[in-house]
C-alpha cells in the first residue's frame, strides 16, 4: 500500500524540528556571539546595536541546518563606507574564525563556528518605510513573524522550507534564484499550513498575487506591470515583492513538485538521496547516447565574492547562448557550474557543434528593383559566394561561405571581434580571454574530478529532476 502523505510529513517533522539539546546549544552560541560582537564594536568605537535575526530568531530553523544571523544596526548618519572600512574589519579581527566576505547588495561577513554558519550583517536603524539599505527590513520581518506565526505554523513553515530545499527551489541568493525564508513564512501565514500551500500552489496561474496585510487589494496594477509571475507583498513594506528574485524554473519547479508530492508521496522530496557517483566510462556512454552535442566552456579565475561571481556567470551564460542563437547553432538548454573559488564552466546542449560550410541567404523580392540591384552588386562574383545568386520563388537568394563552422571557432572569434557581440562582465573578461577552453562531448571528461563538477554534469545530462519518479 502506498505511504500516505501524512505519514511522510510525520516522519519528516521528526527530523527537522530541533531537539531541546540542540536548542540549548544554539541559544548559548547565539548569546555568546551577540555579546562578543557587541563588545568588539564598543571597543573599536563604532557602537551599534547588536541583535539576533533570521530563522533562528523566528524559530523556523531546521534541525542540523542552523544559520545564525547577527545584525548590527547603526544610525542613518553613519556613512555606508564605514561598514566596509571600520565595522566589518573590526569584527573580522575580533572573531576567532576564518571569515568570508559576502555581498548581497551590501557587504556582510560569514564564518563557521562549531559547524554553524554565522552571518554578521550591518544595517541601519530606521523607521518603517524609511529604508536606506536592503537589510533594514529584516528586524521588522523578525518582529512581524514572531507576532503572527503560531507554534503550529512554525512546524508548517519548517516543512515547506525543507521541501523547497529538497527540490532545490529554496534560497534567494543569485546562484539559486529561489524562495527566501521570509517568502516561505509569508506563504504559510497566508495559507495556514504546508498541505494547503501545496494544494493551492498546484493550481497557481500567473499572475499569482498575495497581500496578507490587505487581502482585498486583489491585483495591484503596479506589480502586474513588473512582469513577475508571483507577487507576494512584503508585510512590512507594501512597495516590495518578496518573490521578485524567484526565477521561473524555481517557481514552476515548486508548482510541479507540489502536485507530484500529493499524487506520489515520499520522503525523497524532502531528503533527496545522494546520487551515486558515475565512472568515467559511464559518463562516456551518456555522451554517446545524448542524440545532441554538449559543449563545456570552461575557465579559471581568481576568488570573487560569490554573489558577484554568480551574477556575472549568469550574464556570461546568457551572452554565449544568444551568440550561438545568432550564429545558427541552435542551443537547446544551458546551465552554469562553479566551485566558487577558481573554476567555472558553462554547459550548453545544442543540436550540433558544427555547421555546414555553406549558408543560404535570403535576398529581396525581385519586384523591388533598387534592392535587387544592391543585392546583386554585393554578391555577384565575390569571393565568399559559393553559388548563385538565383531566383527562388519571388526573391533572390545566394549561397555564402560560412566563416565560423564550430563552437570553438565561434568563441575564439568572438573574443577577437567585438562585432560578434559577446558581452563579458569586466571582472571575468580578462580571465576568459586568458584561459577559456571550449570542450565538446567526450572532451568534457577531462574536467571530471574538480570538486562538485561531476554531480553538476551528471544532473545536466540526466535533465530529469531527482524528485520526479514513476508512480507505483
Amino acid at each position: 500500500m502506498p505511504t500516505s502523505i501524512q505519514t511522510v510529513l510525520d516522519q519528516v517533522a521528526k527530523k527537522i524540528v530541533p531537539s531541546e539539546a540542540e536548542r540549548t546549544r544554539m541559544s548559548r552560541l547565539a548569546q555568546t556571539l551577540k555579546e562578543q560582537v557587541q563588545s568588539i564594536l564598543a571597543k573599536s568605537g563604532v557602537g551599534g546595536n547588536v541583535s539576533i535575526q533570521g530563522s533562528y530568531a523566528r524559530d523556523t530553523w531546521l534541525s542540523g541546518e542552523a544559520d545564525l544571523d547577527i545584525f548590527a544596526s547603526f544610525p542613518t548618519t553613519m556613512d555606508r563606507k564605514e561598514w566596509t572600512e571600520k565595522v566589518l574589519p573590526a569584527i573580522r579581527k575580533g572573531i576567532r574564525a576564518e571569515t568570508i566576505d559576502r555581498y548581497a547588495e551590501h557587504p556582510y561577513l560569514e564564518f563557521h563556528i562549531e559547524g554553524i554558519r554565522v552571518n554578521v550583517v550591518p544595517c541601519y536603524s530606521v523607521e518603517k518605510g524609511q529604508w536606506k539599505s536592503a537589510t533594514d527590513r529584516t528586524p521588522y520581518h523578525t518582529e512581524y513573524m514572531r507576532k503572527y506565526l503560531t507554534p503550529e505554523m512554525r512546524l508548517e513553515a519548517r516543512l515547506l522550507k525543507r521541501f523547497m530545499k529538497g527540490i532545490r527551489s529554496y534560497g534567494a541568493e543569485i546562484r539559486v534564484g529561489g524562495f527566501s525564508g521570509m517568502l516561505v513564512e509569508t506563504l504559510i501565514l497566508h495559507y495556514r499550513s504546508f498541505l494547503e500551500t501545496l494544494t493551492r500552489a498546484s493550481s497557481w496561474k500567473p499572475v499569482i498575487f498575495l497581500d496578507i496585510e490587505n487581502p482585498s487589494s486583489s491585483q495591484d496594477r503596479r506589480f502586474r506591470e513588473l512582469g513577475s509571475p508571483l507577487v507576494v507583498i512584503d508585510p512590512v513594506d507594501p512597495n516590495r515583492n518578496l518573490a521578485a528574485a524567484v526565477r521561473d524554473d524555481k517557481l514552476w519547479g515548486f508548482v510541479a513538485a507540489s502536485r507530484e508530492l500529493q499524487n506520489n508521496p515520499g520522503r525523497w522530496y524532502f531528503f533527496p538521496p545522494r546520487p551515486k557517483p558515475r565512472t568515467k566510462s559511464e559518463f562516456a556512454k551518456l555522451f554517446d547516447n545524448q542524440g545532441r552535442d554538449i559543449v563545456a566552456i570552461s575557465f579559471e579565475h581568481s576568488r570573487i565574492v560569490p554573489d558577484v561571481l554568480w551574477g556575472q556567470l549568469l550574464k556570461v551564460e546568457n551572452s554565449l547562448v544568444e551568440l550561438m542563437v545568432r550564429q545558427d547553432f541552435h542551443p537547446v538548454r544551458s546551465t552554469v557550474w562553479s566551485d566558487e573559488s577558481r573554476s567555472s564552466t558553462i554547459l550548453v546542449e545544442l543540436e550540433s557543434w558544427t555547421l555546414p560550410g555553406v549558408q543560404m541567404r535570403q535576398g529581396p523580392p525581385v519586384s523591388k528593383q533598387d534592392d535587387s540591384r544592391g543585392f546583386l552588386e554585393r554578391h555577384l562574383n565575390v569571393r565568399d559566394t559559393v553559388r548563385g545568386p538565383w531566383v527562388e520563388g519571388n526573391r533572390w537568394v545566394v549561397d555564402k561561405k560560412r566563416r565560423i563552422l564550430t563552437i570553438k571557432q565561434l568563441v575564439l572569434a568572438a573574443l577577437k571581434d567585438r562585432k560578434l557581440g559577446l558581452a563579458l562582465p569586466e571582472q571575468l573578461d580578462r580571465y576568459f580571454h586568458q584561459n577559456v577552453r571550449v570542450l565538446q562531448d567526450r572532451q568534457i571528461l577531462s574536467l571530471l574530478g574538480i570538486e562538485g563538477f561531476d554531480q553538476a554534469l551528471s544532473e545536466f545530462l540526466e535533465a530529469k529532476p531527482a524528485w520526479l519518479k514513476t508512480h507505483h
